[in-house]
């Protein structure tokens, strides 16, 4: 598993890096944004903007290219404030399966994991506008969908030894 590193852009890099496993994943550093403060005779350790981090590391799962693995996706979820019966409702798998995925006992379908990635993106959306957004969404597929139903002419046309679209 490839180390993560993340740092926040208006502060200097920390001369120590921190491996951050709070968040249930193993490979996630830290080069800035936290700093260790004594009271009392006690350590503590203040990480700075903790939802800003979780965004971001949400964020770098889904845009990457492979497909979560079991921990990322039960990050990915937690994040989301989903159990996992109710991902797999809106995934339309059962809880079973979204456990067995989370054990790495399977592994996540690829429609499952587009569909996943659009979700979490979506979870980012402030609620206030994510109806909208949602709202204009599903308004584009119907559109796609209503014009491949039957009966639509595609016409093509052949030039220059290529197929292309008439229109």
């Amino acid at each position: 598993m490839k180390p993560q590193n993340f740092c926040l852009p208006d502060q200097a890099l920390s001369d120590e890096v921190l491996h951050y496993t709070d968040c249930g994943l193993d490979n996630i550093y830290l080069s800035n944004g936290f700093e260790y403060e004594c009271h009392d005779g006690e350590k503590y350790l203040t990480i700075h903007n903790l939802d800003g981090l979780h965004e971001a590391i949400g964020l770098h799962i889904v845009l990457e290219k492979k497909a979560p693995n079991g921990k990322e996706i039960r990050f990915l979820r937690t994040e989301m404030g989903l159990s996992q019966h109710e991902l797999g409702a809106k995934l339309g798998v059962s809880d079973q399966s979204v456990a067995r995925w989370e054990k790495g006992q399977t592994d996540i379908p690829g429609t499952a994991v587009f569909a996943f990635k659009v979700l979490y993106i979506f979870s980012l959306i402030p609620d206030e506008q994510r109806n909208d957004i949602l709202s204009e969404f599903i308004h584009a597929l119907d559109d796609l969908a209503r014009s491949d139903e039957v009966g639509d002419q595609i016409r093509l046309v052949y030039t220059n030894e290529k197929w292309a679209d008439a229109a």
